[in-house]
């Protein structure tokens, strides 16, 4: 086999298994007019070593070039195409240097208080629909797609319950809502009245003036509005702005910080976390959780009953 036909493969089987694999693709691609079509036996530890490294400072894109072709080797190997990889390993040890932004709860109430600020008439996403689905994304940890995707048949707000279907990587599930979130979201469906167009229990739950599902980007750029009015950003220098996605991973680093306050057992939890956002295993999870001040602190206390129970028991 070739290497062009076998890049085709490898990308046709990730995204039947549900993985978007669009920086995969791009970078097997480049790969690909690299090396040139060559029989994948032909392939050198040096032209992947060369093409990994490209030129300049090290950079994490080092590293994502090497994940991937890792990964697309290996495929050829188990399928027979080839007897080893000619991948040199290990691969660059790249610091990662960009980390979710986890919002305080100061910050959340200002964020919520903005979205509620009147907007013109002929916005498309009023604010009467847009505090209600930013409290989703952060009371319920959804990724912004799973939000917007909802259909009024997907919210079972008696039962405090969504239904989830076909997200990442084909996967469906059920994800519980508190008491006040399920009445937060309950006063929305009762206030936004007809919606035009609206088919039945498949009308999106949150949808636009126009009675339309909104677009991920038309939210994205209500966020940065609404983020830059309440004045939550990085400190001056830093590149990356906070995110709407960073919501779930504030509810994640929020959920963990309180199970640490209440003396759970945090490690026996934690599948239980990584099932509730989606996650096939704990790994998944554990981009959403830096460690921040509280979440260190909570840790620390709990290190501390840990490691001096006698001191504890003497002050009893």
């Amino acid at each position: 086999m070739t290497l062009l036909p076998a890049i085709a493969a490898y990308v046709t089987l990730k995204r039947a298994l549900g993985a978007v694999f669009a920086a995969e693709a791009r970078i097997l691609r480049s790969f690909g007019r690299t090396v040139g079509d060559v029989p994948v036996t032909a392939i050198t530890p040096a032209q992947c070593q060369a093409f990994c490294r490209g030129v300049g400072p090290p950079t994490r894109f080092w590293a994502r070039k090497h994940e991937t072709l890792r990964g697309f080797f290996r495929y050829l190997v188990g399928r027979g195409q080839l007897a080893r990889a000619p991948l040199p390993e290990p691969g660059p040890r790249i610091p990662a240097s960009f980390q979710p932004y986890i919002y305080s709860r100061e910050e959340l109430q200002r964020l919520l208080a903005a979205a509620a600020t009147p907007v013109s008439p002929r916005a498309l996403v009023q604010p009467a629909t847009l505090r209600p689905l930013l409290l989703l994304l952060y009371g319920a940890g959804l990724r912004a797609g799973e939000a917007l995707r909802l259909r009024d048949r997907d919210v079972d707000l008696p039962e405090r319950v969504l239904v989830i279907w076909d997200t990442k990587f084909f996967k469906s599930r059920l994800v519980p809502l508190g008491a006040s979130l399920a009445a937060a979201l309950a006063h929305y469906a009762t206030a936004r009245g007809p919606r035009p167009g609206a088919d039945g229990d498949r009308a999106p739950f949150f949808a636009t003036r126009s009675g339309a599902a909104i677009r991920l980007g038309r939210l994205e750029a209500a966020f940065r509005r609404v983020r830059e009015q309440a004045g939550v950003r990085r400190p001056p220098g830093v590149r990356w702005q906070p995110r709407l996605h960073d919501l779930r991973a504030t509810f994640a680093v929020h959920r963990l910080t309180a199970w640490y306050r209440e003396g759970a057992d945090v490690q026996a939890r934690l599948p239980l976390l990584a099932t509730y956002l989606g996650h096939v295993n704990v790994s998944g999870t554990q981009p959403y959780l830096p460690l921040t001040p509280d979440l260190l602190a909570e840790a620390s206390r709990r290190f501390q009953r840990y490691a001096s129970p006698a001191e504890e028991n003497d002050d009893e």
